[in-house]
């Protein structure tokens, strides 16, 4: 589910910052579908970190994984201002402002996933239980 959510908003955030320059609606409508994408895989991040969380340190788990996610919502939006600024408010400039985010997003799901790999099968199946 993870690699899904996060391959789709990666992908509506590209398709949405390129049609700027198509139509102003389309391009509202499809980041308003990129902002459900978004939220797709939060409840399976969520209790992935739970569950590999060590009993003792859940608490100060959940606050980095929180914390993460709002630096995150903290960097994004500087990160599209710096585009726009370099590039200009014109179809070019939005592409590269929400082109940069799905490098991000991309990037989260290589290290999620390499993570992931480098977990021993026993402490999988043992945190599925």
């Amino acid at each position: 589910m993870v690699t899904v959510a996060m391959s789709l908003a990666a992908a509506l955030s590209l398709v949405a910052g390129w049609s700027a320059g198509v139509s102003a609606l389309l391009a509202t409508a499809l980041v308003l579908i990129w902002n459900g994408a978004i939220y797709l895989d939060s409840s399976a991040l969520t209790a992935g970190t739970v569950q590999a969380a060590d009993k003792e340190l859940r608490g100060a788990t959940m606050g980095l994984h929180s914390m993460c996610g709002y630096a995150g919502g903290f960097i994004g939006p500087l990160g599209v201002g710096l585009a726009l600024d370099l590039a200009g408010e014109n179809p070019l400039g939005w592409g590269i402002a929400f082109g940069h985010l799905a490098i991000i997003t991309l990037t989260g799901l290589t290290i999620l996933r390499r993570l992931a790999a480098s977990v021993p099968q026993s402490i999988r199946t043992a945190a599925a239980e």
